[in-house]
């Protein structure tokens, strides 16, 4: 049975790659506006998960503010849950590849409601966040103003004059760069990267005028966006998601390792001094304060991280890979805390852990690397 919603053409030729035959949520976008800016890759880079790269147009990537009414929100085979059904969204969002192909990577959407918040949270690990999320509507023109309360606090604001130029796709390919997304990327709290697909009728996108932009959403996400933004309309869109899926990881190579670490922290030096007495030739250690890669350097905050073929690991993930090499016992525990509930579970007591680091040192009176041998 063909799906629903036409997974043919779209945008003037281009092509759904799939379709989804059990959408497990349906949804409508209605007056969806987007404000996209071009940034130096670098920046996009630096707050993408491993595994994901920018996906680049004329050597630059993407930012993307959009506002929209989520309309008719409703998990398959059951009816709308009352209250989340329709809400205002907005979301800082980018572009990017990885293991299934381009995609979407979602920087943060803000809603109104915690129930949203708690199921796309829980259900597909994306970043929803709590706070107001107003729309201001007149014959011609459409703002969004937004105003974060958690799980930090920002505010944004996006306000559109609009015109009845429709985008001609066939001659507009940046448009159809921005627009033909059929694949959304997440990671869970413990680092597993997620995908899930999704299609959508063709856009009915046309040109807008910018009249007000408050950008602060996009700092607080790591990427400042400067410029007059190319601005887009669509009336409404349909759309289907289909289920999530973790993303296939490369096996774990036997080649040598090196095992970042944070030095000024007493729980991760002790966790060292305990690694170093079990752990082969395979494996060096390195203060994390060395790593000269913005990428690293950002993983690198969640206290461990491991790099060599393959890498690199961070988190749960680092701590597998660093057990690994500390003979069969090693192998077994680093088996059992990469599958799926483990790992996520393990992700959640290791993200507490992490950034309270200092408090448990100082608590446990553990001390840092000042007087690990060979730290420096």
């Amino acid at each position: 049975m063909s799906n629903p919603i036409n997974a043919g053409s779209n945008n003037g030729g281009e092509f759904c790659p799939h379709e989804i035959k059990r959408p497990v949520m349906r949804q409508r976008w209605v007056d969806a506006t987007f404000a996209h800016w071009p940034v130096d890759p670098g920046l996009v880079r630096a707050v993408l998960p491993v595994g994901l790269e920018p996906d680049l147009f004329d050597g630059r990537a993407w930012v993307s503010l959009v506002g929209f009414d989520m309309d008719g929100l409703r998990v398959t085979g059951l009816p709308p849950i009352p209250t989340t059904s329709h809400f205002p969204e907005f979301n800082v969002r980018t572009y990017v590849t990885g293991p299934s192909g381009p995609g979407v990577w979602f920087c943060s959407l803000d809603v109104p409601n915690w129930l949203p918040v708690l199921v796309a949270r829980l259900g597909f690990a994306l970043p929803y966040d709590r706070g107001s999320v107003d729309v201001q509507r007149t014959a011609t023109t459409i703002g969004w103003s937004v105003s974060r309360t958690w799980p930090d606090k920002s505010d944004g604001a996006l306000t559109v004059r609009l015109t009845d130029e429709r985008v001609d796709f066939s001659q507009d390919p940046l448009a159809v760069f921005l627009t033909a997304r059929w694949r959304l990327y997440a990671t869970t709290v413990g680092g597993v990267l997620l995908t899930a697909p999704l299609i959508h009728e063709p856009w009915p996108l046309t040109k807008a005028e910018l009249i007000n932009v408050r950008t602060g959403l996009a700092d607080s996400a790591g990427l400042p966006v400067t410029g007059e933004p190319i601005v887009h309309h669509a009336a409404m869109v349909s759309v289907l998601v289909g289920m999530p899926r973790l993303v296939a990881k490369p096996k774990a190579p036997r080649s040598p390792i090196v095992i970042h670490f944070d030095d000024d922290c007493g729980v991760c030096s002790a966790s060292v001094r305990f690694l170093r007495r079990f752990t082969n030739e395979t494996v060096t250690y390195e203060p994390n304060r060395y790593l000269d890669d913005p990428v690293l350097e950002r993983l690198a905050e969640e206290a461990l991280i491991v790099t060599g073929d393959g890498g690199p690991w961070f988190a749960v993930d680092g701590v597998s890979m660093a057990l690994s090499r500390t003979g069969l016992l090693g192998r077994v525990v680093g088996g059992l805390i990469a599958l799926p509930v483990i790992h996520g579970i393990a992700g959640i007591v290791y993200r507490l852990v992490a950034r309270n680091r200092q408090r448990i040192s100082a608590r446990l009176g553990l001390v840092a690397a000042c007087r690990l041998p060979n730290s420096d």
